[in-house]
């Protein structure tokens, strides 16, 4: 057999004609001839379905079940050049068939469902149908528009009119019948959830064209594969169908009376028609242009040769088109006619200007006053009145004078009022006040106040700088103000000391002994309380303040206060000296006075506290008493032996010698000073100490004025409490505490600061207000510190500047003094009592150097939490415990989380313990010993790895022994030029790790060649020592 033409698409796009998959025709410049060469068989069995049969044979499962017929082919036999227009289908001869009667050949599985005499009746009314072509409509006298109907059957178009387009009234039923009858409806493939477009572009049919609305052809090995199927099952290649969801195509919408609906197909899924009843809006006026009618059903044919009636046909039925195709702007519009008339009557909507005006302007009210009315008495309108024209000058005169006088009265007061202000003029301050506040309160240019302020020597003034309110008073007081300090109001003082005092009852003298560690202070009060305190203090040393009242056998209450004597507890020394009346200064005989015995005497003088010397320790050999007294009167303390006023006792405190007479000598100094309090009325007092206790937080408080009872309120500082209990120092309850008593009080909201000042307020809101202002107070005091800080610390950096503007040397310096510093440990102490731990603070931070130093993250009362390990880890600090026991839990999880707790109960075995602490971080001192020397003779040469170049110094060992093992330098001009290691280490050609003195050797040095002859190397060794502070 020959060859023959086979029709091939290149390329889909979408919406090809031919192929029908999307129902849309095709350029025919996408459209090109195959040549296919096919070969006869020489075998005697039948030969296989090819092409589309053999596509209908193998998927003929999954096609719609409907009969197939094959009694008139698609494909047509029409012969000759060209073909013209007389085949059936598509034609086989020299250049090609052409196009002939396809669109009106039926589908033979379409065709099946009529009878014989069923398809002649339709034949006859389609000739029927063609042969009375309608004239052009007249639009203005137009009553039944032209309606478009699609025949599914055949795929063409036929234009009617609505009502009667030329037929009977029973072969418009015929016609119904059949079409109700051919149209298909394959369930098989309906999806629910498909969504409906109407259909509009009717493309030709076949079984061919059925067909390939759900198969597709491999472009690799041109297997044919159904629709649903995206890869061939044959190769494994993906199709290129593209994935269409199905848009109505606006160029030209149906409107037929009984609109068809196509069902919009997914991936896999073919076409579904289905027939509603919809109308469609057929008055409309716009009509698509030229260029969207061009993508018609027949555009894509166009370019063939058509029949002169064909042409007529395609001109009326575009005409025709043209006229009755709505757009869907002009098919919303008559939709909805109502919206449009809304939006116009909103835009013709105006706003009165002036009715705008006055709602938002509220109008003024009109004055009411009337000229020539008064009103009487009652302040009624009284009308006129008929006066005479004496009387009413008269009463005029009167008025006249008053005012007058009246006004002469205010001029003299303003000017008496502005003598006074000139003069001194008066000035409210609150406590803390800013430069810049302040020279705006006096009324002065904040640069001419900052000038003021340089003169009278507030040279560091900034305008953010803090003054309180005396400073500030002076300074207002120099511009000639008269400055007045507003009262707080809020604050709760101590009442003023009443000015007799012989109407008062006597009270315990409170005496403070005071002096240098391990001189015996503990044991003097021991032996005064006929108690064993010695043997319950760790380390036989006091660690915070014991406050007891003792009864002496004269029957005379003394309250002792037992201060530490170490260097750690100043705070506590200084704060015992300022509350007591009398200070026993205990010095060692053998050791006569020490540097915590001066600072006692030190607070002593500043507290204005008369002192007894007790000389202790005189059991003692080798002693020597007026050393003692020598080195006292150096310290302005002179003992009445050598002139002076101060008693001077010598004592021991095993043998109780002297006792008897320093007891005496203190009840007789008692005696002479007259102590006095009252007994009745508020309570005044100071805070000893304070700790936390199972119960709650209790403090020791010793009462100067009043009486203390369980169920008063007590404010400490900046905290408050309602006495809950009162105990005595051997922990028995007691109903009141009189002046001079220690007791320990409980039932503080927070733990008091020790030194607070304890007063008595009148109610619980009382005590509350007082504790927000003293907080605000904190708060303000606070800020002024910070604000004096950030000041100190711009005034050092503006230093700084100017230093570096002078030379590029200095700004060097400067910027490496910035840049390093000594490094901070965090430590978390914790203590028994606040007077530890505010002595640990203050001991603690002063260790260190100009390298490291003891950083304070945190102090508090109490034994060690949680919350403190978790701290200390975060900050890969250590932990510092004072007096405290340590839980085993507690103790586990600090060695979990990496944290050394420091336990201690002798404060200087805690100070040492920091100390070795803190010099496991300072860097170890490096000292370099000279172990060799030797003298460059000669250089070699040899080659390396690769192609360099390595240089060998060829030395003889002059002193010493030369090494591998430790570093080497070399010195040219007794200048080190190298510095490094000694990567081989040869004699003649052996390796060796030393060289002794007189060998000679090679050395070759770490990444460095450049030797010359005469140049000294010498081995050395570094030697790292650990520094202590």
């Amino acid at each position: 057999m020959g060859r023959r033409s086979v029709l091939k698409v290149s390329r889909c796009l979408d919406s090809c004609h031919i192929c029908s998959v999307w129902q849309r025709p095709m350029p025919m410049s996408n459209v090109h001839w195959e040549p296919r060469r096919q070969f006869n068989s020489t075998s005697p069995l039948s030969k296989p379905p090819v092409g589309a049969a053999a596509a209908v044979e193998q998927y003929k499962d999954d096609l719609p079940t409907q009969p197939v017929s094959t009694t008139k082919p698609v494909f047509g036999n029409g012969k000759g050049v060209g073909g013209g227009f007389a085949g059936g289908g598509f034609g086989i001869g020299l250049f090609g068939g052409g196009f002939g009667g396809g669109f009106n050949t039926p589908i033979s599985s379409q065709e099946s469902i009529l009878t014989t005499e069923e398809t002649k009746q339709r034949d006859a009314l389609r000739r029927k149908m063609e042969a009375q072509k309608p004239p052009a409509p007249d639009r203005t006298k137009q009553k039944s528009p032209l309606i478009r109907h699609v025949d599914f059957v055949t795929d063409s178009c036929a234009y009617t009119f609505a009502k009667n387009a030329g037929l009977t009234e029973e072969e418009l039923r015929q016609r119904d019948m059949m079409r109700q009858k051919t149209v298909v409806q394959p369930t098989r493939f309906v999806q629910n959830a498909q969504t409906e477009t109407v259909y509009t572009n009717p493309t030709p049919s076949s079984d061919v064209s059925d067909y390939k609305r759900i198969s597709w052809n491999c472009r690799n090995c041109k297997h044919l594969n159904p629709l649903p199927s995206r890869v061939c099952p044959r190769c494994g290649i993906p199709s290129r169908l593209p994935i269409r969801h199905n848009q109505p195509d606006c160029s030209s919408t149906t409107s037929l009376t009984d609109a068809v609906n196509v069902v919009s197909r997914e991936a896999s899924g073919p076409l579904i028609i289905r027939r509603v009843s919809t109308p469609i809006s057929q008055d409309v006026d716009a009509s698509p242009t030229r260029a969207e009618r061009s993508s018609n059903v027949f555009s894509g044919f166009r370019k063939g040769k058509w029949s002169e009636e064909q042409q007529q046909k395609e001109e009326f039925i575009e005409a025709e088109l043209s006229k009755l195709t709505p757009t869907p702007a002009s098919a919303f519009e008559k939709q909805n006619p109502e919206k449009g008339g809304e939006v116009d009557e909103l835009l013709a909507l105006e706003v009165d200007p002036q009715a705008a005006a006055e709602l938002i302007v509220e109008s003024k009210p009109k004055s009411t006053k009337k000229k020539g009315k008064r009103r009487d008495e009652n302040g009624d309108d009284g009308g006129e009145v008929v006066r005479t024209s004496n009387d009413l000058d008269y009463d005029r005169e009167v008025e006249r004078l008053q005012r007058r006088r009246l006004k002469e009265q205010r001029k003299q007061q303003a000017k008496e009022a502005k003598r006074v202000n000139e003069a001194h003029p008066p000035i409210y301050l609150p406590e803390f006040i800013t430069v810049g506040n302040l020279a705006d309160a006096l009324g002065i240019r904040p640069a001419d106040f900052l000038v003021r302020l340089s003169n009278f020597g507030f040279e560091e003034a900034t305008y953010n700088h803090i003054l309180d309110a005396e400073t500030a008073g002076l300074i207002a007081s120099e511009f000639n103000f008269n400055p007045i300090i507003e009262d707080a109001g809020n604050d709760l003082v101590a009442a003023p000391p009443p000015q007799d005092t012989a109407n008062l009852k006597p009270r315990p003298p409170v005496v403070t002994i005071m002096g240098h560690v391990d001189h015996g202070k503990t044991t003097l009060l021991d032996w005064l309380r006929k108690s064993s305190i010695v043997s319950t203090e760790h380390g036989g040393i006091t660690q915070h303040i014991g406050a007891f009242s003792v009864t002496m056998p004269s029957g005379k209450v003394i309250t002792f206060l037992d201060t530490p004597g170490h260097a750690a507890f100043l705070d506590m020394r200084r704060r015992g000296a300022n509350i007591t009346d009398i200070v026993i200064l205990v010095v060692a005989a053998d050791d006569s006075v020490k540097p915590q015995t001066i600072e006692a005497i030190k607070h002593a003088k500043e507290a204005n506290v008369p002192i007894i010397v007790a000389i202790s320790k005189i059991d003692k050999p080798n002693i020597s008493v007026e050393r003692v007294k020598q080195d006292l009167a150096r310290h302005n303390v002179h003992v009445e032996d050598i002139g002076g006023d101060v008693q001077a006792i010598c004592i021991s405190g095993k043998t109780g010698e002297g006792m008897l007479d320093l007891e005496e000598a203190t009840v007789t100094l008692s005696e002479m000073l007259d102590h006095r309090a009252e007994v009745e009325g508020k309570a005044e007092g100071w805070v000893i100490e304070a700790t936390t206790k199972k119960h709650g937080r209790v403090a020791t408080v010793l009462v100067k004025r009043g009486t203390l009872r369980p169920g008063d309120i007590a404010v400490a500082g900046t905290t408050w409490a309602k006495v809950r209990t009162l105990k005595n120092e051997a922990g028995v309850l007691i109903n009141e505490a009189l002046p001079g008593t220690p007791v320990e009080v409980d039932g503080w909201k927070e733990q008091p600061q020790a030194g607070s000042e304890v007063l008595e307020a009148e109610s619980e809101q009382q005590a509350k207000s007082v504790i927000e202002y003293r907080l605000s107070k904190v708060e303000t005091k606070k800020l002024s510190e910070d604000i004096g800080a950030i000041n100190k610390a711009k005034k050092a950096d503006l230093e700084r500047r100017r230093q570096e503007l002078q030379s590029e040397e200095d700004e060097r310096v400067s910027s490496a003094d910035a840049d390093s510093g000594p490094k901070g440990i965090p430590f978390l102490i914790k203590a028994d009592v606040s007077g530890s731990v505010e002595a640990l603070v203050n001991s603690v931070s002063s260790i260190g150097n100009n390298e490291v130093y003891a950083r304070i993250l945190r102090s508090g009362v109490g034994p060690i939490g949680e919350f403190d390990i978790q701290h200390a880890a975060v900050a890969q600090g250590h932990i510092i415990t004072f007096n405290l026991p340590v839980e085993p839990a507690m103790a586990r999880m600090a060695e979990a989380e990496g944290v050394r707790i420091l336990n201690h109960n002798i404060i200087y075995e805690l100070i040492d313990d920091v100390k070795s602490k803190l010099s496991e971080y300072l860097p170890p001192t490096i000292t370099q010993h000279v172990t060799g020397e030797a003298e460059i003779g000669q250089i070699f040469g040899i080659s390396g790895k690769g192609r360099s170049k390595i240089s060998i110094a060829g030395c003889k060992v002059r002193n010493g022994l030369i090494s591998r093992r430790h570093k080497v330098r070399v010195l040219r001009d007794k200048e080190v030029i190298y510095d490094g290691n000694i990567s081989s280490l040869k004699n003649v050609k052996k390796d060796v790790t030393e060289m002794h003195r007189g060998t000679e050797c090679g050395i070759a040095f770490e990444d460095w060649n450049d030797i010359r002859v005469g140049d000294h190397v010498q081995c050395y060794e570094e030697k790292s020592e650990k520094r202590t502070l």
